[in-house]
């Protein structure tokens, strides 16, 4: 599913498109005296957040994919694990202590709480560490997969008949889980970058989209009637910082 955090950082670019298209149509008394509010600056400010928006919906639909992917490997698993339990107890000789260790294992691949994803900032550093975070979890459920299946070995009657509970299907399990892991990984860096790239722009560099847009406005009500078209229209350009 498509990420709805990028929206705020679009609408602002788009808005500042917007306020330019405004400025343009003033023409000559639109003069500010700081250079930075100047309509050719604030239009390089826009081509450069723009790109760099581009380069962040690039590779925004790789990483989704891959965390859809993921999800869908994993999301499935704490039920599977009880399906399985059901036909690890059923197994001729198999005793407590085993159940036990079983019971384990399978405590530590269902995780202890649903990792919940932290609202994206404008820090691609914290972006990373949030990132780290999750992928640790996800790195950890899967490790706990081969004491999983090094158990299902070494029980001598754990022979099942159904697909699902043979050893093979939960080694195949655990490499899947692997590589949607690893996806997820792989594809987060290039977009942490685009993200930072742009969030820098936009937001955290002293010259920024942002502060410049709201600034401009300022300026332009300096200049423009309360009551005219012109005021009203460039007032409901909002820019905000997240």
């Amino acid at each position: 599913m498509a990420s709805t955090s990028e929206v705020g950082h679009a609408k602002n670019i788009a808005n500042l498109n917007l306020l330019n298209t405004h400025i343009a149509a003033l023409g000559g008394i639109y003069q500010p005296s700081n250079n930075l509010l100047e309509l050719s600056n604030l239009q390089e400010v826009y081509n450069s957040a723009y790109i760099e928006q581009q380069a962040v919906n690039t590779n925004l639909a790789p990483y989704t994919i891959a965390v859809d992917d993921r999800e869908a490997i994993f999301s499935p698993l704490s039920r599977q694990l009880t399906k399985l339990r059901k036909a690890y107890k059923s197994t001729k000789d198999v005793k407590q202590p085993q159940m036990e260790d079983f019971m384990t294992i399978v405590r530590k691949l269902k995780g202890k709480k649903k990792y919940q994803k932290p609202a994206e900032s404008t820090d691609s550093a914290a972006d990373e560490i949030n990132h780290s975070v999750s992928q640790l979890s996800y790195d950890q459920r899967t490790n706990n997969m081969d004491p999983l299946i090094s158990l299902l070995e070494n029980t001598p009657n754990y022979n099942p008949n159904e697909e699902e509970y043979k050893i093979p299907t939960w080694t195949n399990r655990k490499a899947l889980m692997l590589r949607t892991t690893q996806r997820v990984a792989d594809t987060f860096i290039p977009l942490n970058k685009a993200r930072g790239r742009r969030n820098t722009i936009v937001y955290n560099r002293e010259d920024n989209l942002v502060d410049l847009a709201n600034a401009a406005k300022d300026y332009l009500f300096s200049i423009l009637d309360v009551d005219s078209v012109d005021y009203k229209a460039i007032a409901r350009i909002k820019f905000k910082k997240r």
